[in-house]
């Protein structure tokens, strides 16, 4: 018995669900990208100290030791200057990366960005706590280094203080 085409059912071809686009994996940001915004945030920071003792020349005149009488004579900032530069780099890190920015203007130059580990902006709190931590990083370099060495290329004060530097896509 021959049926017709007409007469037969089309073939009901099912459709294909649509897999929901997965978010990009964030890029993170590796070690030279953030050494070279860390050595332009250090000439900003020295700029606004210069600024600073600008304003108070007496002030900031006794931060700075008398001339060395000779050339082997390499003069030691006092401990008072020395805290200063810290907490001025410590404020200004803080400010920043718990902004809407959540970078340094050197980060921002090359696309990074501060955040905790669900990739949220920081609180003044963790920033805090990040920058403080960025001391003990400091000694020896050794706190920099193992950002080499993780998955998510964390330095030692990412890890304590919970946080990831991310790049920003194109």
């Amino acid at each position: 018995m021959n049926v017709p085409q007409s007469a037969l059912a089309p073939e009901v071809i099912p459709d294909i669900p649509q897999i929901p686009l997965l978010p990009p994996r964030p890029a993170f940001a590796g070690f030279w990208l953030r050494a070279f915004a860390c050595a332009i945030d250090t000439i900003l920071i020295g700029a606004i100290f210069l600024l600073c003792t600008s304003f108070f020349p007496a002030t900031f005149e006794k931060l700075v030791p008398p001339a060395p009488v000779s050339l082997l004579d390499i003069p030691q900032p006092p401990p008072l200057a020395i805290a200063l530069l810290i907490a001025l780099g410590c404020l200004y890190y803080t400010v920043f990366e718990a902004s809407p920015w959540q970078a340094t203007p050197g980060k921002r130059i090359f696309r990074l960005y501060v955040t905790d580990l669900k990739g949220q902006r920081l609180s003044f709190g963790r920033a805090l706590l990040r920058n403080l931590a960025r001391q003990i990083s400091g000694f020896f370099f050794i706190g920099y280094i193992i950002a080499g060495f993780t998955e998510r290329k964390q330095a030692l004060h990412d890890i304590l203080a919970g946080c990831l530097v991310l790049r920003k896509p194109l």
